[in-house]
């Protein structure tokens, strides 16, 4: 326990009397309540004869006097040239090459102060600078002529896996030996279907689910909007629209922009449906569930995807045909 300066007084003047620190400690718990050890009086009395003070020395040390501006302009660059380092990897390159020892919580301290902001990484898709022009050539094109998407059928295909994705769970523990481990188990091969699908604003198309690589293979006065695929891009399937005139019809759209196809956010919707309300565990469950969002999808449901392209588009322009939020 320790000492109060009161107690320290009364053990100086108890040791000029000549008292023993055994018998310091018997009047100290006898004369004043306080019930502590001979070795900790002798540590006292010790301390005090080669400091000649009562008082301990003072552990906080001001970290501000260690941290120079060098420092922090040192601190800048390794994040401007790894902006993925941590407190960690700071503090020890700090020990390392300055023998600077700081806590974390400092070096997220200086760090702040700098300017620097902690944001959470979302993984999307690599877009070249030639693919960005050709991004923002077609949202400044659809600005320009006011594209309003009311005749175009937006259509793409996606893989459907049987399996759980969910991160985040709740959970109620029936007891203190309940353990619960935070890992789901998930096969190597699970197994997938493919789907091909399509919506406008007039509503969904019917809906085509099946196994396998999908081949390269609507109505009039519609036009057709998917993606640069090799599938769809292909000589085969430009000839099956040319005999079936429908070449004219499909729009020219930019690679590597899923922000732009509203039919991704469905195929998002329609994942998450299958994890939260389907929970299929047989092949039958899970084309049973895939079946049952898509008739479930109204026109209005349709309508509101397609609205969300008047969002993406003029984000492109500003992020100068970079990847959007959304």
């Amino acid at each position: 326990m320790r000492l109060s300066l009161n107690v320290r007084h009364q053990i100086l003047q108890y040791k000029a009397q000549g008292l023993s620190c055994l018998n310091i400690k018997r009047a100290l718990e006898k004369c004043h309540g306080v019930k502590t050890s001979r070795v900790s009086v002798w540590k006292f009395i010790k301390k005090f004869t080669e400091t000649e003070s009562i008082h301990d020395k003072s552990r906080k040390v001001d970290n501000r006097l260690k941290i120079r501006p060098v420092h922090r302009r040192l601190i800048d660059f390794w994040l401007k040239e790894n902006s993925e380092m941590n407190s960690t990897a700071i503090r020890q390159k700090l020990l390392f090459h300055f023998k600077i020892n700081i806590s974390k919580s400092y070096v997220c301290q200086i760090r702040r102060s700098l300017g620097w902001r902690t944001q959470r990484c979302k993984y999307c898709q690599l877009i070249s600078h030639v693919n960005r022009r050709k991004r923002v050539d077609y949202a400044l094109w659809a600005l320009r002529t006011r594209e309003t998407f009311l005749n175009v059928i937006f259509v793409d295909e996606s893989s459907v896996e049987m399996s759980a994705d969910g991160k985040i769970y709740f959970y109620k523990p029936t007891d203190g030996m309940q353990y619960i481990e935070s890992r789901r188990q998930k096969p190597k091969h699970a197994y997938k279907v493919h789907v091909w699908a399509g919506i406008s604003y007039r509503g969904r198309t019917h809906i085509c689910i099946f196994n396998g690589i999908m081949d390269s293979c609507i109505s009039d006065g519609y036009r057709l909007y998917q993606d640069n695929d090799s599938k769809h891009c292909s000589k085969s399937t430009k000839a099956w629209m040319t005999d079936n005139h429908m070449i004219d019809n499909v729009m020219k759209t930019p690679a590597s922009s899923p922000d732009l196809n509203p039919i991704e956010n469905v195929w998002s919707s329609l994942k998450q449906y299958l994890q939260n309300v389907a929970k299929p565990r047989k092949r039958d469950e899970l084309v049973n569930g895939i079946v049952d969002f898509w008739e479930g999808l109204s026109a209005n449901q349709c309508g509101r995807y397609i609205d969300h392209i008047h969002r993406v588009i003029p984000h492109v322009i500003l992020n100068e045909g970079g990847p959007t939020m959304f």
